[in-house]
């Protein structure tokens, strides 16, 4: 059975994400806020996929890496990830309808549960 601990440890209450101002107390910013947490769920989605795809390649290389190599790579990845959410890979969309059919009380868990 999974773990959902982290889940209920990473989530944020409505009251928190107002007070760091990522949403507002009303829908359009609501909305604001499903499109930022979409975009960024695309773009760490995006990243892990890079992450992955060089790690099989460097293990099929021969190829002697420098000191910096591992660093460069992951901040080229990262790079390349978030110009890729901003164009948009397709998973937007729906991250954001999953997120407009959650009821309410999920959403603003503070944890507590």
């Amino acid at each position: 059975m999974m773990d959902l601990s982290i889940i209920s440890e990473n989530t944020f209450s409505r009251e928190d994400l107002q007070k760091k101002n990522v949403i507002g107390s009303d829908h359009t910013d609501a909305a604001a806020a499903h499109r930022q947490v979409a975009k960024e769920m695309e773009s760490l989605f995006a990243y892990q996929l890079l992450k992955i795809m060089r790690e099989s390649a460097d293990n099929i290389s021969e190829e002697n890496k420098g000191i910096g190599h591992d660093t460069y790579s992951s901040l080229f990845d990262m790079e390349i990830s978030r110009l890729l959410s901003e164009r948009g890979m397709g998973l937007q969309d729906s991250i954001i309808q999953w997120l407009e059919r959650m009821p309410e009380s999920v959403q603003t868990t503070d944890g507590n549960k």
